[in-house]
């Protein structure tokens, strides 16, 4: 930097700092390295879920006062993010650095969150801002992180894998309720979509103890967008098509404030025919349509917060790959169609279901200088029917769940103290005489205390919880007469160093999981997986206990984190086949093995060439092996290993083609290896690789556009989680499709 230059940026720095001084309890300046004004820089004040920008000069101004030890969190494209705590009677001056090298989504990048100190818990973070623009769904997007698989059949029906385990083993959040929609079953999805959602972050294993210590296989907590500091409304209008489907998704977004006072609107309509598979025929009754509708309200008063949200989703995904045999004895032609009519391509056909879920969030915060006090209360109803015939549904079952969450949250010096509880109380009611799972209820408290300590460059993180559950079901038409509590204590500990460019962590945690009432009392045909499941009323707890280490390390063009992980489980509970049929379905029966153990080892690479800055080159590797000590065989839907690989070029820097609107260009490329750890009723499944491109355009400021080709090469493919993995053989997965997308911001 010469004299000249030096002096121009003194001047403005004093500048900035006498306009800064005057009003410096409500505002703050944000710079880079070179003392820098940095324009659009968000900043997230956590404890209240609201985001502002800064303007043109760096700075940012907040609305009232905020207490101290606020936690704000600095981030900005191409800088390294920063989490810092608000100290009232100072100069709020913030410097970020130039970030070249980025793996926040495997957790090692300084930010706030919901499920604790990222420092000190293993937490993966995944942004979900543009999921409705860049991806073909929530949950494949997720799916990026290392570790994550899914469970499908095409886009109508998707739920999570963490780790191999899925199911009621991964527990899923919605803004702090607990979602409970009959997840016990691989054809009932995750029953939400990105509508307004802004994050999602994830625990691997059984280290969630503030939302609970039956998340053995992982705790998945996804958050609405935050609310908006601005003058004026924003918001955004987008929608979407697939050619694969002839899926067509439409979204839009609201977002207003006015002094203390925020509101949040969203809206989506989505339809979907039968998928197209590589051979070009289409998988009969993969079709789908889903609507939602969500608003969240919040309000300021001095150090209290009100916030209010609620959600209606409603969807009626077909079941494809439905029979009244056995699944492997049935061609493939019998399922699928050479020719597609628009006309009918829409409309339901059986089987199929209709989903309604509903979602009452409301949440209390008090902030003061070292403590925060928040009250959450919840209340979730899921209505799913079943159609086999016109009729009258197979079954139809309501859940409602009421949870309330008290937590206190204090700060002393180094340590941070979370002192809380669970309560909650589940209902599941048959509104048919006929019923897979009877009329039960379940009542669950939580008490828990978790500490943090941190320091320079050492942490070390600490907490237990214990769990009390009830069981009960008198249910007269499935002559179940069944009352049994459970109870235990879960724990888990982590420690956390750095130096220099060196992070290392390592945790160990101890969890249980009661039995759920599908395991304990199933007993019927359930025509969504095709077959006849049989409970057992004898089913005793799950017990886990799981270490893992993690190291990271960095510089300015390459970064690396390697994560080895052991986990045991004891009891665990399993459904497995009998050589009985009953109404030409295979019986299938819940029981227990002593001890399975899951191993393996993730890892994530950034390379940033020095001479390409605008390039980015991103590789995870996931090894996984899962051994049941009782069985000759391996566990059910455990994902074959992997390795995915992500190619980014920005295109921002090449004048002549900013000129033409290009934003980005994106490469994206899955290697499964072949899955040769199978359940009994499962088979060898081959290895394969996808490729998937994507071209972003600007088309404005405000407009953006994406063009993608997924399965570019066509691949035919059954993955080994594929819910229909076991009909015709295999049933293979979405062929080559084109998609365009468009997001108009305002």
């Amino acid at each position: 930097m010469n004299l000249k230059s030096f002096i121009k940026t003194l001047i403005f720095t004093l500048l900035i700092a006498f306009c800064f001084s005057v009003s410096a309890q409500n505002s703050g300046l944000v710079m880079d390295e070179e003392n820098q004004p940095i324009e659009n820089v968000s900043v997230f004040i956590a404890d209240q879920n609201i985001i502002l920008k800064t303007n043109k000069l760096g700075e940012f101004f907040f609305e009232s006062k905020l207490p101290n030890n606020t936690y704000l969190n600095f981030y900005n494209n191409g800088y390294v993010s920063k989490l810092v705590k608000y100290k009232e009677g100072s100069e709020f001056i913030v410097f970020l650095k130039k970030l070249h090298v980025t793996l926040d989504e495997v957790g090692v990048v300084e930010s706030y969150s919901d499920l604790g100190n990222t420092k000190l818990t293993n937490i993966d973070k995944k942004s979900l801002e543009n999921v409705f623009l860049k991806d073909n769904s929530m949950v494949e997007s997720i799916t990026q992180l290392s570790g994550v698989d899914i469970v499908s059949s095409g886009l109508g029906i998707q739920k999570v894998v963490v780790r191999g385990l899925s199911g009621m083993r991964v527990v899923t959040y919605l803004n702090g309720m607990q979602i409970n929609n009959q997840q016990w079953a691989n054809d009932h999805g995750i029953g939400f979509t990105d509508l307004g959602l802004g994050e999602v972050e994830l625990i691997k294993g059984a280290s969630a103890l503030k939302y609970g210590a039956e998340a053995i296989g992982g705790l998945l907590f996804f958050k609405d967008s935050p609310f908006v500091s601005n003058k004026k409304m924003n918001g955004y209008i987008a929608s979407k098509f697939d050619n694969s489907s002839y899926l067509s998704s439409s979204q839009f977004g609201l977002n207003w404030n006015k002094n203390n006072f925020f509101f949040n609107l969203y809206g989506q309509y989505s339809i979907s025919s039968d998928y197209r598979l590589p051979n070009n025929d289409y998988l009969f009754n993969s079709r789908f349509n889903q609507n939602a509708i969500k608003f969240s309200v919040a309000h300021r008063y001095k150090n209290l917060q009100n916030i209010f949200r609620y959600q209606y989703h409603h969807e009626n995904p077909g079941i494809p790959a439905h029979a009244h045999e056995d699944p492997a004895d049935i061609n493939i032609e019998d399922i699928t169609s050479s020719s597609f009519d628009f006309n009918d391509a829409y409309k339901l056909l059986t089987p199929y279901q209709l989903v309604n879920n509903q979602l009452f969030n409301y949440n209390l915060n008090y902030l003061s200088n070292n403590l925060k006090l928040s009250l959450h209360l919840g209340h979730f109803i899921n209505n799913l029917k079943e159609y086999e015939k016109w009729t009258r549904p197979a079954f139809d079952l309501t859940i409602s769940n009421t949870q309330i969450t008290p937590n206190i949250r204090c700060k002393i010096k180094d340590l941070t103290f979370n002192l809380g509880s669970q309560f909650s109380v589940l209902d599941n009611k048959n509104n048919e005489d006929y019923r897979l799972v009877p009329d039960a209820s379940t009542l669950n408290v939580g008490p828990y205390v978790i500490f943090d300590f941190e320091k320079n460059n050492f942490g070390l993180n600490s907490g237990i919880r214990y769990d009390y559950k009830h069981i009960k079901s008198e249910d007269n038409i499935s002559n179940v007469n069944y009352d049994n509590e459970f109870s235990n204590t879960s724990f888990s500990s982590g420690i956390y160093y750095k130096f220099l460019d060196n992070i290392l962590r390592f945790t160990y945690s101890g969890s249980y999981r009661a039995p759920h009432f599908s395991e304990l009392f199933s007993n019927g045909v359930h025509h969504g997986t095709n077959r006849f499941e049989v409970g057992n009323e004898n089913l005793r707890i799950e017990y886990a206990d799981q270490f893992e280490l993690k190291y990271h390390w960095a510089n300015e063009h390459f970064g690396f984190v390697i994560n080895p992980f052991l986990q045991n489980i004891s009891d665990f509970i399993s459904i497995v086949p009998a050589d009985t049929l009953i109404d030409s379905y295979r019986v299938y029966n819940y029981n227990q093995y002593n001890n399975v153990e899951i191993k393996g080892v993730e890892m994530n690479l950034h390379y940033h060439p020095h001479k390409l800055h605008n390039l980015h080159i991103e590789q995870s590797y996931t090894f996984l092996q899962t051994k049941n000590k009782d069985d000759q065989y391996g566990l059910a839907l455990v994902p074959a290993n992997s390795i995915k690989t992500k190619i980014l070029f920005d295109l921002n820097d090449y004048k002549r083609l900013v000129k033409y609107k290009f934003d980005y260009l994106s490469f994206y490329h899955v290697y499964k290896f072949s899955q040769e750890d199978f359940a009994e009723y499962e088979e060898l499944t081959e290895s394969y690789s996808l490729i998937n491109f994507q071209i972003g355009l600007k088309l404005s400021d405000k407009l953006l556009c994406t063009i993608g080709i997924n399965n570019l090469l066509n691949k035919e493919y059954t993955p080994h989680t594929s819910r229909i993995r076991g009909v015709a053989g295999g049933v293979p997965n979405p062929g080559r499709s084109f998609n365009i997308n468009l997001k108009y911001e305002f």
